[in-house]
């Protein structure tokens, strides 16, 4: 992967820096919303019904910027043999409604991956397995806690760095087994996937088919799950 030279670096500080420094921090309902109050989201992976990982993020508040850190951890054994291992972590930055930073690294299996993404001026710069490049301004990455995903056509791939073309439609609402209503959006195209938000935005699930296998997840409050009836 080509990187990019000390000059663009040195670019990217500075204006990370005008970033962190440089006015009041807007608060969009949105992003806001989909912060829980706890300043904390754990989900249980299952794999046809079964638990197989984990996937947990962190929110933190620093000055005018938030900041989101994920950890997901999956491991699928046969006969007490592990026979397949995942490991993701991401760390993204925010301002207002702006993604500022992202440094992703993946171990898929053996693996790895890495991608980083930064804010400038014109846009949003990317270096991943996906090439290096400029994508627009509002792209926001495939970590789904932001319910703006639904609002997307074109998603960051936070494994390996491409774009990815979706389509989105609304299926409707739903009432969790945990009593709360939630929406439910079917996500096309380069991904295919379902996705769940509270009426106020926060992220509740993700169901997917992976390797032949429906892969769910069931978000974790007091030990307790939180899943779709039916």
């Amino acid at each position: 992967m080509n990187r990019l030279d000390p000059g663009l670096r040195l670019g990217r500080r500075a204006f990370l820096g005008s970033l962190i420094a440089g006015g009041v921090l807007l608060r969009p309902r949105a992003l806001i919303a989909a912060v829980p109050e706890a300043g904390r989201m754990e989900f249980d992976i299952l794999r046809e019904g079964s638990s197989i990982g984990r996937h947990s993020l962190w929110f933190r508040r620093d000055g005018p910027l938030l900041r989101v850190d994920i950890d997901i951890e999956i491991d699928i054994y046969l006969a007490f043999f592990r026979v397949f291992s995942y490991r993701h972590r991401n760390s993204e930055v925010w301002k207002a409604d702006r993604l500022v930073s992202l440094e992703t690294e993946t171990d898929d299996d053996g693996e790895p991956y890495r991608v980083s993404a930064w804010a400038v001026p014109d846009g949003l710069r990317v270096e991943g397995s996906g090439g290096d490049y400029l994508a627009p301004a509002g792209t926001i990455p495939t970590s789904y806690w932001n319910m703006r995903t639904v609002r997307q056509s074109l998603l960051l791939d936070t494994q390996r760095g491409g774009l990815l073309d979706v389509r989105v439609a609304t299926l409707g609402q739903e009432r969790l087994t945990s009593g709360q209503a939630a929406r439910r959006y079917q996500v096309s195209g380069d991904l295919d996937l379902e996705l769940w938000y509270s009426p106020a935005g926060e992220w509740l699930k993700i169901a997917f088919e992976a390797r032949g296998a429906e892969i769910s997840y069931a978000r974790l409050s007091g030990g307790a799950r939180s899943e779709t009836t039916g």
